[in-house]
């Protein structure tokens, strides 16, 4: 089944493959859920804490430090053996640093998936220039195989003018030599079809030696493509938005290091001299820490978030004029194509007509081959403009699908 997926590869179903199964984008994916385990494991930091302690030690205590003095003892007992098993509970009452934290985690798990977004886009976007590219060498090919079987036919007309003695040796060499030229035209014609082709493949994530048949693309959209509907579709302006979020409670975190934490502890187990030898004990406790003094580092953690979020405006004002940029270049490169598509398609024509003119009136012995030979140029270079510039006019609307935002948008709609 895959087989003959291969053999007749629509555009659509070429984009479908690419995001379902192109590296990069399975890729991102797993940033995806990288992001989305981060988070959670940030949550949990705010919910209960139970580990399980056991400890066999030996130590020496000192009776003044825990304000035992008895005379004709030594201050100092030990060393001796000492054993401890408890579970130890512990609950996070308040810490606003690190529940910004949280939320700043959170925030990098939905930044994550629009970044995700924007490189399913920007592949789909080169899938779908590498389909147009790789059907554009096709119809060089199918250009270049039609004047092969020209230029035979040419050479064949020659022959029997010559045969006939109306024609010379010299309109044979030039016969033989178009009729060469042609093919060589035809083999790198086949060769740009089948390394387009094979990059295709490529990238949507398959592998196959077996040779790919391009379907015919389907109608076209033609939506308008503005600045404002743009800068609200691209997943990299909602990337872009989610990670200023971030920033800002980044900086919040930061400046929230200065707030006091309160926590509460207990614990309650074994403790003695021996596993054998142990009395029951327990610990409850509320903790509360206040930073004093911390040598300026949070002073310089929070003038770096600020400058983080400085640096993000910048990023946003360059990002606009990028897609700015984008999708002017994108409409004057369709225009200049499509203008430049009736003038070649006519010429293509016209080409074609002075061919078919040229081998009538050879064949009439009006003029000599060379005619003919100068006639099969122009035709060659008159449908290679043709290609071209009805393909840059696809490419062109391709570029202004993806400047959209969304490539699925260069089809028109059911």
């Amino acid at each position: 089944m895959l087989l003959l997926l291969l053999l007749m590869l629509d555009v659509r179903e070429a984009l479908d493959l690419a995001a379902k199964q192109n590296p990069e984008v399975l890729a991102a994916r797993l940033r995806v859920a990288e992001n989305e385990a981060l988070a959670a494991a940030s949550r949990s930091a705010l919910k209960p804490q139970l580990n399980g302690c056991l400890q066999s030690a030996y130590q020496v205590t000192n009776l003044q430090g825990i304000g035992l003095a008895i005379p004709g003892l030594s201050e100092r007992i030990g060393p001796y053996s000492t054993f401890n098993v408890r579970p130890q509970f512990s609950q996070t009452l308040f810490d606003a640093s690190l529940l910004s934290g949280t939320h700043a985690a959170r925030e990098r798990a939905r930044q994550s998936a629009e970044d995700a977004s924007a490189v399913r886009e920007r592949t789909l976007a080169a899938v779908l220039q590498l389909y147009l590219q790789a059907k554009q060498a096709d119809s060089q090919r199918r250009a270049a195989a039609a004047r092969v079987e020209t230029a035979q036919a040419v050479l064949l007309q020659v022959k029997e003018t010559v045969n006939a003695g109306t024609a010379n040796q010299l309109d044979m060499a030039r016969a033989e030599q178009q009729l060469e030229r042609e093919k060589t035209v035809l083999i790198q014609a086949r060769r740009d079809r089948d390394t387009l082709t094979t990059l295709l493949v490529r990238a949507l994530g398959m592998q196959s030696a077996d040779p790919v048949e391009l379907s015919d693309l389907p109608a076209l959209a033609d939506p308008p493509t503005t600045l404002k509907a743009a800068l609200e579709t691209r997943p990299e302006m909602r990337a872009l938005a989610a990670r200023r979020r971030v920033l800002e409670l980044e900086l919040q975190q930061a400046s929230r290091q200065r707030w006091p934490k309160l926590t509460a502890t207990a614990d309650a187990g074994a403790f003695g001299s021996s596993p054998s030898n142990t009395t029951s004990t327990y610990v409850v406790a509320g903790t509360a820490i206040v930073p004093i003094w911390t040598s300026g580092r949070m002073d310089y953690e929070i003038k770096a978030a600020r400058l983080r979020l400085e640096q993000w405006e910048q990023e946003r004002r360059q990002l606009e004029n990028s897609i700015a940029q984008e999708i002017a270049q994108a409409e004057v490169e369709r225009r200049a194509a499509e203008e430049a598509g009736e003038s070649t398609a006519t010429a293509a024509r016209a080409a074609r007509e002075a061919l078919a003119l040229a081998r009538l009136r050879y064949q009439a012995g009006l003029t000599t081959n060379l005619d003919v030979v100068t006639a099969q140029g122009n035709l060659a270079q008159s449908e290679e403009d043709e290609i071209r510039t009805r393909y840059d006019a696809l490419l062109a609307r391709a570029r202004q699908a993806r400047a959209r935002g969304s490539v699925i948008t260069y089809f028109a709609q059911p």
